[in-house]
């Protein structure tokens, strides 16, 4: 009788804390047009030095960002301040849709901005290369000339410029002038791959947490233990993913890899930036064509699902004890974040060293090579030895 009450308690607290758990990301508040800025603190920016443009179109930050669920790309733009901060600013943005390199395909646009600093409006215009408009945005979207006026912000929709989720952009700012004015950056240009997309469900993750339990101990308790295994370690493993997705650990785990590798990258002379609101983005300094690539250390390539599947099989694995099972558990989990923090580190030099034209190779082809490789003699060290190791001593008994 004590233990199914127990195993009821258990069940109500695993449900209770389910339900209770932040359904998204909290940590990082969303982009809001509201001409104020504490948002955009601790951000995705670049800057530029004062001086190389126009006193009142002389570009000092602008910074990038999107809002989980939205399709919409989002942009802060700062001015060294002006004489009097009443001057109105031109500006013109150029994105490379297809990433290629080059700004006058017929995939491309580009974006007028006028910014008003007397009443804080902000006008946007998208364009295709040969100048057909696509559409007009506005607001009052800027700081006003009694507060500084050198702030704006803007946000494009991503059917407008006709990228998807997660498609690799390019970007750089400009005088409206048409000359190279005030270049941010300088030379080169911004590489950025902005994926939105993201949901979490409660009452989805509760009930999936109770029916994987039920059916957990079911197994168990009727030693179907073939089923036992797969069942409950495949299900703790996409337990987990949807538990820690858009938390505090996820949060923790994207930004401190990000601020391992931008330790370790200085090491080897790469330039690299990270920001506090935005966890796991990596601004590189790609040394062969001058410019700026953004690497985002997210879900998957912060080796997260890779250690939520090791965990799992190892916690489930019958042949350890369960104290045995615990330790091996987290040397599996630390072992992959190891081996994750070495892929990312040669993808980067390799794509600083070749250029951006190298980011296949480095990511697809060395970078996965080189991971699954040293995860698959993990595996082998910690699960396949260990059963190998069992049957013989199963055999030479018999």
């Amino acid at each position: 009788m004590k233990r199914w009450i127990y195993g009821l308690t258990t069940v109500l607290l695993i449900f209770l804390i389910v339900w209770l758990f932040p359904p998204g990301s909290i940590f990082v508040p969303d982009c809001e047009l509201d001409g104020s800025f504490e948002d955009w603190q601790g951000r995705t920016f670049l800057s530029d030095v004062e001086g190389d443009g126009r006193s009142h179109n002389d570009f000092k930050k602008i910074s990038w960002a999107t809002n989980e669920n939205e399709s919409s790309l989002y942009f802060m733009i700062e001015r060294f301040a002006a004489f009097s901060g009443k001057n109105r600013l031109d500006a013109r943005m150029f994105f490379d849709i297809n990433a290629n390199g080059s700004y006058e395909d017929l995939v491309d646009k580009y974006v007028d901005l006028s910014y008003y600093p007397n009443n804080g409006q902000v006008n946007a215009r998208i364009y295709t290369v040969d100048g057909r408009l696509k559409g007009t945005y506005s607001g009052q979207w800027g700081e006003i000339s009694s507060a500084g006026g050198s702030r704006f912000e803007f946000s494009l929709p991503m059917d407008e410029l006709r990228v998807y989720p997660a498609q690799t952009i390019r970007f750089y700012i400009t005088d409206i002038s048409g000359t190279q004015l005030g270049r941010l950056p300088d030379q080169g240009d911004i590489q950025w791959s902005p994926f939105p997309v993201y949901f979490q469900s409660r009452l989805s993750i509760g009930l999936a947490c109770l029916i994987w339990l039920l059916l957990t101990v079911f197994f168990h308790h009727n030693r179907i233990w073939f089923f036992y295994y797969v069942w409950g370690s495949v299900g703790l493993c996409c337990l987990m993913i949807l538990l820690f997705h858009g938390s505090l650990v996820e949060y923790r785990l994207e930004h401190y890899t990000s601020l391992i590798l931008h330790h370790l990258l200085a090491y080897l002379d790469i330039m690299t930036y990270i920001f506090d609101k935005a966890p796991g983005t990596l601004l590189v300094l790609i040394k062969v064509d001058n410019s700026w690539t953004t690497i985002a250390i997210d879900i998957e390539n912060s080796g997260f699902l890779e250690m939520c599947i090791v965990f799992g099989l190892i916690i489930f694995y019958p042949v350890y004890r369960w104290r045995k099972r615990i330790g091996a558990a987290l040397l599996g989990v630390s072992g992959v974040y190891a081996i994750n923090l070495l892929r990312l580190m040669v993808v980067i030099c390799l794509i600083h060293k070749g250029g951006r034209d190298m980011s296949f190779i480095a990511h697809t082809l060395i970078g996965r090579l080189l991971f699954f490789t040293l995860v698959i003699a993990l595996y082998w060290k910690l699960i396949t030895k260990a059963t190998l190791k069992k049957i013989k001593e199963n055999v030479q008994n018999d």
